[in-house]
């Protein structure tokens, strides 16, 4: 089991003691800071007397300040705030399962939605949503916890790679796409939603603590260069997140002004680094929140650019940021056209690659309107980028492609898949028939 803190290493036994009589401890402890401390501590003894987990966990729900005597303050470390909690989570394995766990799932999203509300360090604040997180196996209770400990948490748990932090492992998306299968298939795309989102918003505050840092640095170039690799890392988490929260929107009818913001967001995120995240975001296009920007005249240019960028060349870019209706993008979305360029005339090499085993320099110098002594640092910037494997012949002035990705792959493409088949076949059958023939005269010489 996956768990977001280690079990604490000197908890408090007055607070953590499983006994008999530790929940009685755990009111006493929470009683002098209730609104009426003998009416609640006599409320409670009656619960526990009657075996009432869920009617002794709305008591304490109904004094927030006792719960906050835990949690704000220095009265009490982490680990004794997380041991207290670690009670709670046992108290809502005793409620008695009705209506499918829905008390249970409403109990326990009422004490992290408490926790949330009562503001101070977020990090005991995560940490003690992340015991109950660790305590509780409904795969719906898990996932809102979770949303709730990503908007709780400190940035520095949140960041891609972070030492030590056992959340950041957790938000690898891959990671959490497989955990969540493992907590259950029923998860509505609502909550997924929601979590992933939490994710967007988490990022966000990195990236803004990233260029802060960046911003405020002594512009050290190891120091600096760390800093954009970490910005990277925290921009490629949230992009994909991105692509995560879009994915839940199935059809038209669930688009909303938020799954519009969203799309936007991703879209110039691909736009931007398309070549960084190139098999992620090939789904992009066919998203029904991407597809509704066509029907707004404010994002329809933002869509058919970002068509471009995934299926077009780089005459289709260079008509498109010829029209006046559509150049103003790029000042609309904060694009850089400079590095939008660039990107385009990389793209549309890789496509070139995809269609001839050999190219002449000439005709990249022709598709990339550049000189041909250009052409090498090109098809440089193209192996580099992982999108292809080529080789030069520099003798001959021909590039010989090894490999190269495909950017779409329709009608056409299966076409040329089905003639190049076919001509391996023939090869084939041709090898064999040589075989044959040297085995059959090899038998007649004997």
């Amino acid at each position: 089991m996956t768990t977001l803190l280690p079990s604490p290493q000197h908890p408090s036994s007055t607070l953590v003691n499983i006994s008999s009589d530790a929940d009685l401890r755990l009111i006493r402890i929470l009683a002098p800071h209730a609104s009426s401390p003998e009416a609640f501590e006599t409320t409670c003894a009656a619960s526990i007397s009657q075996g009432d987990a869920a009617g002794l966990l709305r008591a304490i729900l109904s004094e927030p300040a006792a719960l906050a005597a835990l949690i704000l303050g220095d009265e009490y470390s982490v680990e004794e705030a997380c041991g207290a909690f670690c009670l709670l989570g046992a108290l809502l394995d005793r409620v008695v399962v009705e209506g499918g766990g829905e008390v249970q799932r409403q109990l326990c999203g009422e004490l992290a939605e408490m926790v949330a509300s009562l503001g101070g360090e977020g990090e005991k604040r995560s940490a003690v949503v992340a015991a109950l997180f660790n305590l509780r196996s409904d795969g719906l209770e898990k996932v809102r916890l979770l949303t709730r400990i990503v908007d709780l948490a400190e940035v520095k748990a949140l960041a891609p790679g972070a030492d030590g932090s056992s959340l950041s492992n957790v938000l690898d998306a891959e990671k959490l796409q497989s955990l969540m299968g493992v907590w259950g298939k029923d998860i509505p795309d609502v909550e997924k939603r929601g979590l992933f989102r939490a994710v967007v918003r988490g990022m966000d505050r990195v990236l803004e603590k990233l260029r802060g840092d960046r911003v405020d640095g002594e512009g050290v170039a190891s120091a600096e260069g760390e800093v954009d690799k970490k910005i990277k890392e925290a921009s490629d988490r949230k992009q994909i997140y991105l692509l995560l929260i879009l994915e839940t929107y199935k059809d038209e009818s669930q688009i909303d002004d938020e799954a519009l913001t969203y799309a936007q967001q991703a879209s110039v995120g691909a736009i931007n680094d398309p070549i960084n995240l190139f098999s992620t975001q090939q789904r992009l296009l066919h998203l029904p929140a991407v597809k509704a920007l066509q029907k707004s005249t404010s994002t329809a240019p933002l869509y058919d650019l970002l068509k471009i960028i995934h299926e077009g060349k780089l005459q289709d870019y260079r008509d498109f940021t010829s029209m006046p209706d559509k150049s103003g993008v790029f000042a609309s979305f904060q694009l850089d056209e400079a590095e939008c360029t660039k990107n385009m005339s990389l793209l549309s090499l890789v496509s070139l690659a995809g269609e001839h085993e050999e190219i002449p320099y000439s005709a990249i110098a022709s598709t990339l309107e550049i000189p041909e002594e250009q052409v090498e640092k090109w098809v440089i910037l193209g192996v580099s980028s992982g999108l292809m494997e080529a080789k030069m012949d520099q003798l001959s002035k021909v590039v010989i492609v090894e490999r190269c990705v495909v950017r779409q792959f329709g009608s056409k493409e299966w076409e040329a898949l089905k003639v190049r088949l076919d001509t391996w076949k023939v090869n084939v059958r041709g090898v064999l028939e040589t075989l044959k023939k040297s085995g059959a005269g090899a038998l007649d010489g004997q």
